[in-house]
């Protein structure tokens, strides 16, 4: 097994490649582009092929051909990370295994936000290189299918649905305010993006609202009590956040907290907001 190590900042985006091709080469003093295939002559960088998506790496002034090969690939992953609009401020770190001939890369790209780690994977279809006075030029194109497209923009767009089972009428309006502090953390949930609160599997809801996250939540009033003209609201909320791409719970909230008002409906509103808080501060 051999592993290099490099660098990137920004998304935490995972990139696993398969395969590889025969590097096409030219040793002689370059003096025009006329003898490089035509794939390496490409003006947009990518190449649309019925369910796969090319994206073309390059480079120059490498000091030897693998570099350039690597510098090359390289870039061609950085067009990948640019196509769903990640912006890559600097490398930060790029592993590279191959087992039994077969190549693995892993890019990291840190979230300004989160951190997020996305993983996509890629074949190298065409490599090419050429010399010219002491130095090399690389070209690279690797392809991902438009499947695998679609299912990375669901999960860089962090798009979710939730819902919500509850005893008491009002809690939604207090239960919004946590959607901002979500959104914070990359992940969108809207109000208009409510589902019905059922026990449905995590895949159904996935093939079903084609989202990246899903936010179940469970709000109730335990008991009130009145003494001496206040009245004393105990609620429980609990709380679950699934990522819908890989099935997994990310986190789960279970508080219990408690609201004291001149009326009932004020002491139940109070002890909804502190466990929203309490959640929100966890988060």
């Amino acid at each position: 097994m051999k592993i290099k190590i490099l660098a990137i900042l920004l998304l935490t985006f995972s990139i696993v490649a398969c395969g590889s091709t025969e590097t096409q080469r030219s040793n002689k003093p370059m003096v025009s582009n006329a003898n490089r295939p035509e794939w390496t002559k490409i003006q947009e960088d990518t190449i649309d092929q019925d369910n796969i998506m090319m994206f073309l790496g390059t480079s120059d002034r490498a000091e030897s051909e693998s570099h350039a090969l690597s510098l090359a690939e390289q870039n061609a992953t950085l067009r990948v990370s640019n196509y769903f609009g990640v912006k890559v401020q600097s490398l930060v770190e790029n592993e590279i295994s191959s087992v039994n001939g077969t190549d693995s890369y892993r890019l990291s790209m840190k979230s300004s936000q989160e951190g997020k780690q996305i993983e996509v994977t890629y074949k190298v279809s065409n490599k090419y290189t050429e010399y010219n006075n002491g130095e090399w030029s690389g070209y690279v194109l690797i392809a991902v299918t438009k499947q695998e497209l679609a299912r990375i923009q669901i999960e860089v767009d962090g798009f979710g649905v939730w819902a919500l089972k509850s005893n008491i009428p009002e809690s939604e309006d207090k239960i919004l305010t946590l959607f901002e502090v979500f959104k914070n953390k990359g992940i969108n949930i809207l109000k208009d993006q409510k589902i019905a609160f059922s026990n449905q599997s995590i895949d159904s809801i996935f093939q079903k609202t084609r989202k990246a996250f899903f936010l179940k939540i469970e709000c109730d009033e335990i008991k009130s009590e009145e003494y001496n003209g206040e009245f004393y609201s105990v609620i429980s909320f609990k709380a679950d956040l699934f990522d819908l791409i890989t099935g997994k719970m990310l986190k789960r909230w279970s508080v219990e907290t408690k609201g004291a008002a001149y009326s009932k409906k004020e002491a139940v509103s109070i002890g909804i907001s502190k466990a929203v808080e309490e959640i929100a501060d966890q988060f």
